[in-house]
């Protein structure tokens, strides 16, 4: 949750009244392109992603949903975009990580980059570790337009499969999939499904099936195989490979002893309960 030396200065309880305070003065700001959020969009991805401990890592993620997180990741996604993002910055980020004062010490990627990716990225990491572990906050991110807005995200030429060559738009990518698979996992519904495929997803998706990375493979496809009707799986399954692809997940999962794949990072019952399969 915080460095180690910190963890002898800050009780749970300091840094879950951090959380609401730091998320009550994100919800005044009017820009996510300015540095004025990067040290608190920080600090609140920061806690979201290194608590080991489960049952304090469900009352952080608990925390940040009851203190507006949805209003956050809404604020962020619908105010920065390409121009404020995908652009390298001559200026070195100094917000310091080591306490309770913001970001993950020693991210050599929060160097050289503009302020809007600064909180991009951050964006990100707390929706995808959050919507792994808050049911509620996978419906309010349906219900407040999330799942279009990441698909217009990833719709960007500068997300496109060829352009993948830095982390931070690789991170994007991959972090944007994430929250997606959460959702339509936690959402498992025909509502659920109709907002993915009326926000464009099927098209958004299918050209993440060729990138290189197993990863970005992986989730598209998990993804598309709860979303895709019966035509669409014969658009999808056009390729023997991804066929191919599917059933390699489903069987590593199969062949482990929890039935789950440590290399695709999927449960057996995850892969199956998607209908392209």
């Amino acid at each position: 949750m915080l460095a180690s030396k910190d963890r002898v200065k800050h009780t749970l309880g300091d840094v879950l009244g951090e959380i609401e305070s730091r998320s009550a003065s994100l919800l005044q700001q009017t820009s996510y392109v300015t540095p004025a959020a990067v040290a608190d969009l920080q600090f609140l991805a920061y806690q979201s992603r290194y608590s080991t401990d489960l049952s304090v890592k469900r009352r952080i993620i608990t925390k940040l949903v009851d203190s507006g997180l949805i209003d956050i990741i809404v604020h962020v996604l619908s105010s920065v975009h390409d121009a404020e993002c995908f652009h390298v910055s001559s200026e070195i980020s100094s917000v310091d990580g080591a306490s309770l004062t913001g970001s993950v010490e020693g991210d050599t990627d929060a160097v050289d980059m503009l302020d809007g990716m600064k909180n991009l990225r951050s964006v990100i990491t707390l929706a995808w570790n959050a919507t792994d572990k808050s049911a509620l906050l996978c419906e309010q991110c349906v219900r407040r337009g999330v799942v279009s807005m990441l698909l217009q995200l990833l719709e960007s030429p500068h997300l496109a499969v060829s352009e993948l060559h830095d982390k931070n738009r690789m991170f994007i990518v991959k972090g944007s999939l994430g929250i997606l698979s959460s959702i339509v996992r936690s959402c498992d519904d025909d509502a659920t499904h109709e907002v993915y495929r009326s926000a464009g997803a099927v098209k958004a998706l299918q050209q993440f099936l060729r990138c290189s990375l197993l990863a970005v493979r992986t989730k598209s496809l998990i993804i598309l195989s709860y979303i895709a009707t019966e035509s669409e799986n014969d658009v999808i399954h056009a390729s023997d490979k991804n066929l191919v692809f599917a059933v390699k997940m489903l069987q590593s999962a199969i062949e482990s002893d929890n039935h789950y794949s440590s290399k695709y990072g999927h449960w057996a019952i995850e892969i199956v309960s998607g209908k392209a399969f």
